[in-house]
């Protein structure tokens, strides 16, 4: 999936599998896209968790701070005190939203494949 298409929600997903990523110990941005990659099942597109991250760094939910190492430059991203709160909050949020989802999923997917080629067929106004 292009980044350009992904809603709001997807990277907000994203943000909580980072804070999750980087409960115990800091990272840096490639191995938090393969970890992320590997918890969504879901390929990241180029540059797509630099911007998640540089986005979480500016609403404070994680500290970057640059390490060398060996030949090359490495940014490592920690979690701060409000990204715990944030997930925390997060969760309870999600907590409560589950059964609307299950729910919604269940009625999409009940939906036959007529019924979808309808909604998608642009009818002439």
């Amino acid at each position: 999936m292009n980044e350009s298409k992904r809603g709001r929600t997807f990277k907000g997903v994203m943000s909580l599998v980072i804070l999750k990523c980087l409960w115990k110990e800091p990272s840096y941005g490639y191995q938090l896209e393969r970890e992320v990659d590997k918890f969504l099942g879901q390929k990241l597109s180029n540059g797509e968790i630099y911007s998640i991250l540089r986005n979480m760094e500016i609403r404070g939910l994680v500290r970057g701070k640059l390490s060398r190492q060996t030949e090359r430059n490495r940014k490592y991203y920690e979690i701060s005190n409000e990204g715990k709160k944030y997930l925390f909050n997060q969760v309870k949020n999600m907590e409560f939203a589950i059964s609307s989802f299950e729910e919604i999923i269940r009625f999409v997917r009940s939906v036959s494949e007529n019924e979808k080629v309808e909604s998608l067929t642009v009818s002439p106004s």
